[in-house]
């Protein structure tokens, strides 16, 4: 079962960590604003950045310090997203991000999107990429908040190499760490990771040890824009932002088997494993959950975390009950605010509701 399904729970409270220093954030724009700078002017790349900034940093420090140039100089669109400190305290970053960006960033063709955000905004680009599975192609983090010293020195005294969370649903930060320890085993999606040395904060070295040497990056320095800047020249070439082979980044595009093509995109399985492995064949169902072999008749719907798994198409498949239902919404079809899988009637079911009735987790 792909626990980045979990997520969902309790993330909410991410927002009070990351904003204590700031007790006048902006007011939020619906829909977020944004900007899009294109590699070439009248033509479209086939792969987007959306850029996230730090806690008091205005979007335009991206263009200032270079990391704009970096990507058009890769043939990658740029979108400088306004994804301030009021959207984390009102704790809708997630949704505006996905709602007003991504999703209409996929709409709009682009075969691959992926997340960069530096400290707060690298939080945001986790949250929002463990919410949308397969929706997410890459993550690039700079010195991202990682969560309470609690819940770090936790995972610390484990090793993060060996730690394994709970079964059980845990605070926001322990789900982020979830999350964290399912992508960095799978490779999906590819995160790279740079922060100072001198940084201090110990969840960012913890993280390192749990990815591939080849997508870490350090450089002496704290959390300040000249050490990100560094950091930003180093990691720009070597991210494989338009899908090569980052063994060999001359070989394009790599060939993969249907269950491959949906791990890379965050799934866990294909629905049909003798589908035509072509990129971006648009017949390729992909599913989350176990995927094994199942009928309706012989195998019962169970709870994981925020998941409902349940048979499908013939194999066991997980269902995210927040984004179900934000998406499809409750019986009757009307997009709720939130959800969980819940027993009703000796059955596994997503039970929906909106931020304002008690104990909605959001």
């Amino acid at each position: 079962m792909s626990q980045v399904l979990r997520i969902g729970a309790g993330l909410g409270a991410l927002a009070l960590a990351a904003l204590a220093a700031c007790p006048f954030p902006r007011a939020t724009q619906v829909p977020m604003r944004w900007s899009g700078l294109p590699a070439h002017e009248g033509e479209r790349s086939d792969t987007v950045a959306i850029l996230l900034q730090g806690h008091g940093d205005a979007p335009d420090e991206f263009v200032r310090h270079g990391f704009v140039a970096e990507l058009k100089a890769a043939e990658v669109d740029v979108i400088v997203a306004d994804a301030h400190s009021g959207y984390y305290a009102d704790k809708s970053t997630e949704a505006r991000l996905y709602e007003d960006i991504v999703a209409p960033a996929r709409a709009a063709g682009y075969a691959r999107v992926w997340l960069v955000g530096i400290s707060m905004g690298g939080m945001g680009a986790i949250w929002t990429a463990s919410m949308h599975p397969g929706k997410i192609d890459g993550v690039v983090l700079l010195a991202p908040y990682l969560g309470r010293r609690r819940t770090l020195r936790a995972i610390e005294a484990a090793g993060a190499e060996n730690w394994q969370p709970q079964a059980e649903t845990g605070p926001w930060d322990y789900e982020i760490w979830r999350w964290l320890k399912l992508a960095s085993a799978a490779r999906n999606p590819p995160i790279f990771l740079g922060y100072g040395t001198e940084d201090g904060d110990r969840g960012r070295a913890m993280l390192g040890r749990m990815l591939p040497p080849e997508h870490v990056f350090t450089r002496p320095g704290g959390h300040d824009w000249r050490t990100w800047t560094e950091l930003w020249h180093l990691m720009a070439v070597k991210v494989p932002w338009r899908g090569q082979d980052p063994r060999n980044p001359a070989a394009g595009p790599v060939l993969r088997t249907a269950d491959e093509l949906c791990q890379d995109k965050g799934y866990d399985f294909a629905f049909d494993p003798t589908a035509v492995p072509t990129e971006g064949n648009p017949e390729m169902a992909c599913g989350f959950g176990p995927g094994t072999t199942c009928t309706p008749e012989t195998s019962d719907a169970y709870c994981d975390g925020v998941a409902m798994v349940a048979c499908e198409r013939g194999k066991m498949t997980a269902t995210n009950c927040v984004q179900r239902c934000r998406s499809v919404g409750d019986p009757e079809g009307t997009p709720r605010d939130s959800g969980r899988c819940a027993i009703r009637k000796d059955e596994a079911a997503c039970v929906c509701c909106d931020r304002d009735e008690p104990g909605c987790l959001l």
